[in-house]
């Protein structure tokens, strides 16, 4: 039976460079953890909407804005983090590659990943830079960029070579 698979599940595998099938329980596994980061996601955007309304008569609103990227930068953290647990620990990440296309697949999806990962890092930190007024550093934009590059680089020499 060829079930055509969900878009998310075809999210995971393209982030984690799955390219075989999933089995029955790991599919269930997938489609659950996907079913709670929805539903959580759900009920942070009617939560911070009400909250954005009440919040709203007292502050100014480009600090709610400024609230709102900040608290849904932290929520995408949140659920990547968790999909990321859930991954993990079923032993989805780790994959024996039988030729160099799949292989160049999976380096193609963790530079990906790692990308996605330094974009919300980034935005968190300019969130905090703004909430705390402080001005845009020279260590935010420069020297966490180049950690994050190098950390990574170690972590694809430590996966892929």
């Amino acid at each position: 039976m060829n079930m055509k698979e969900s878009f998310f599940t075809g999210m995971i595998k393209f982030i984690y460079g799955i390219n075989e099938p999933f089995d029955e329980f790991t599919s269930k596994v997938i489609s659950e953890a996907a079913n709670k980061v929805a539903f959580g996601l759900i009920i942070f955007l009617f939560v911070s909407i009400f909250v954005s309304l009440g919040i709203g008569n007292f502050y100014d609103s480009s600090n709610i804005a400024i609230g709102m990227i900040f608290a849904d930068a932290i929520a995408v953290l949140i659920a990547l983090t968790y999909m990321d647990i859930v991954v993990k620990r079923h032993g989805l990440d780790e994959y024996d590659y039988s030729n160099d296309s799949e292989r160049k697949i999976a380096i193609r999806s963790f530079i990906i990943q790692n990308l996605i990962t330094l974009v919300a890092i980034m935005t968190v930190l300019i969130c905090f830079n703004l909430i705390l007024g402080g001005h845009f550093d020279f260590i935010l934009f420069v020297i966490y960029p180049i950690a994050f590059v190098i950390s990574t680089y170690l972590g694809y020499r430590r996966n892929f070579k």
